[in-house]
C-alpha cells in the first residue's frame, strides 16, 4: 500500500488566482509551473507538506455551518528561507472537474499518513515570565494557526512558578501525548529536560542521586519555540530564534540528538544541563540578573557591565580527564573534520590535567551556546594560552 501511494503520479492543469498552471505529482515531489509565459517553475518535497486541505464556500451569515468547496482545495507547506529560517506558505488550487480535486486531496493525504514521527497530541508549556515576557503572544501569532492548520491537537499547560514543569512530568500521565514542547528561554528547557530524565528515573527505579548510575533517556521527543532572552539552546538546534522555523519543525517531527550533562555533589544529583555550567563571572551574572526581570534581556548587560568593573577573581582547583589540553581552532559542524576523527579513534590515552589559581570564570559547555548576539558562541582563539597559563582575568571554557 505505501509503495503504490508513493510511485503514485498525477497530472493537471490548475487555477491559482489569475493563472493557470500545471501541477505534476511524481517521484515524491510536486513540480508545477505556469502554462503561460513567463515560465516559473517550483519543486516542493511531499515532506515539506504541512496539510491538504479542502476549499470552503464564502458563508452569507457567521452563524451559518461552512460547506466544502468541491472545486478548490489547499497545499499548506513549508519552504527553506535564508539564514536557516524556515517560511509557511500555501498554494490555493480551482478546477471545474470536482473528481480532480478529490483524486489530488485523496493522495497528498495519503502520502502524508506515511510519516508516522509527525505529532498528533502535543502537551505545549508556556512561560509567561521568561525573556519580554511575551511568550503567549508567541504561541498565539506564530503556534496557533499553524498547529491548527497541522491537525495538531494542543493541550496548553502556562506555568506559573520556579519548577513546576519540572514538577508535572515528574507526577502526571503523559501516555496521551506524543511531543512535548514550550515556548520559553533556555530556563524552561532545562525545566523540562531534568523533569523529564527524573521521570523515567522514576518509572524504572533507578537511584538519580546515585552517580554510578546511568540516567535513562527520556522516551518523548521535546519542540522548542524560542521565547526567552537569549535562546542558546534553540539557536544551536534551529540555526536560528525565528519561532516560525522552530513551530515547523515540531510540526515535520524532525529531531536531533542533545547531549545532557549531570551535576553532582558528594550526596546528590544538582541538575541536569543541556548549555553551559559556569562558576565565576558569567555565573554570578547569571545568578544576580534574577532579580532584574523587568529590564528584560538588557538585564544581563546591565549585571554584566557591574560584574565586569569589579574585576573579581575567583579561587578553584579544575580537573579535566581529556586526551590533551590543546584545542583545535574548529567550528562543529556536521560531519566537521574533528567529529569525523573521533569516530574513528578506538584507544584514546586519556588522562587528568589540573589547573588551579584565580579565575575570571569557569564554564562548561555542552554545546556552543551560539545566539544572535554570538554566533559563534563560545569560542576563543586564545583558548590554549588559557588552559595553559590562568590569570586574574582569563577565561577557562
Amino acid at each position: 500500500m505505501t509503495t503504490d501511494i508513493q510511485n503514485a503520479v498525477l497530472l493537471s492543469t490548475f487555477q491559482n488566482g489569475k493563472r493557470k498552471i500545471r501541477i505534476i505529482l511524481h517521484q515524491g515531489s510536486i513540480v508545477w509551473d505556469n502554462v503561460k509565459p513567463p515560465s516559473e517553475q517550483n519543486t516542493l518535497p511531499i515532506e515539506n507538506i504541512i496539510s491538504v486541505q479542502n476549499g470552503y464556500l464564502r458563508s452569507t451569515h457567521p452563524s451559518e455551518e461552512r460547506q466544502i468547496d468541491p472545486n478548490a482545495f489547499t497545499i499548506h507547506y513549508a519552504e527553506r528561507g535564508k539564514r536557516a529560517k524556515w517560511l509557511y506558505k500555501s498554494l490555493k488550487l480551482r478546477h471545474s472537474d470536482p473528481f480532480q480535486i478529490v483524486t489530488w486531496v485523496k493522495t497528498l493525504q495519503n502520502h502524508l499518513k506515511c510519516f508516522k514521527k509527525r505529532p498528533k497530541h502535543l502537551l505545549l508549556f508556556v512561560n509567561p515570565f521568561g525573556g519580554k515576557r511575551n511568550a503567549m503572544q508567541i504561541y498565539e501569532k506564530y503556534g496557533k494557526d499553524l498547529f491548527n492548520i497541522a491537525g495538531i491537537e494542543v493541550t496548553l499547560n502556562v506555568s506559573q512558578r520556579k519548577d513546576q514543569i519540572k514538577d508535572f512530568l515528574i507526577n502526571h500521565s503523559l501516555d496521551m501525548f506524543d511531543a512535548i514542547a514550550c515556548v520559553g528561554g533556555d530556563g524552561t528547557v532545562s525545566e523540562i529536560f531534568n523533569g523529564l530524565v527524573l521521570r523515567e528515573c522514576k518509572l524504572k527505579n533507578v537511584d538519580p542521586d546515585d552517580i554510578n548510575e546511568i540516567l535513562p533517556k527520556p522516551r518523548i521527543p521535546v519542540g522548542i519555540i524560542p521565547g526567552g532572552s537569549t535562546d542558546t539552546i534553540a539557536y544551536c538546534i534551529h540555526g536560528t530564534t525565528d519561532p516560525t522555523t522552530a513551530v515547523l519543525q515540531i510540526i515535520f517531527g524532525d529531531s536531533v540528538g542533545l547531549d545532557l550533562v549531570s551535576v553532582y555533589d558528594e550526596h546528590s544529583l544538582l541538575r541536569l544541563y543541556a548549555s553551559v555550567l559556569s562558576y565565576g563571572y558569567l555565573g554570578d551574572v547569571a545568578y544576580h540578573s534574577d532579580q532584574y526581570r523587568w529590564m528584560g534581556p538588557h538585564r544581563y548587560d546591565y549585571s554584566g557591565f557591574k560584574k565586569l568593573v569589579m574585576n573579581k577573581g575567583y579561587q578553584g582547583e579544575i580537573a579535566i580527564h581529556s586526551e590533551s589540553t590543546k584545542v583545535e581552532e574548529i567550528l562543529c559542524r556536521e560531519n566537521c573534520s574533528r567529529c569525523e576523527s573521533s569516530k574513528k579513534a578506538c584507544d584514546v590515552d586519556f588522562k587528568w590535567h589540573t589547573v588551579s589559581g584565580k579565575f575570571f570564570m569557569v564554564s562548561g559547555a555542552n554545546i556552543s551556546c551560539a545566539c544572535s548576539r554570538s554566533p559563534k558562541g563560545i569560542y576563543l582563539k586564545h583558548i590554549q594560552r588559557v588552559v595553559g597559563k590562568v590569570c586574574k582575568t582569563g577565561l577557562f571554557i
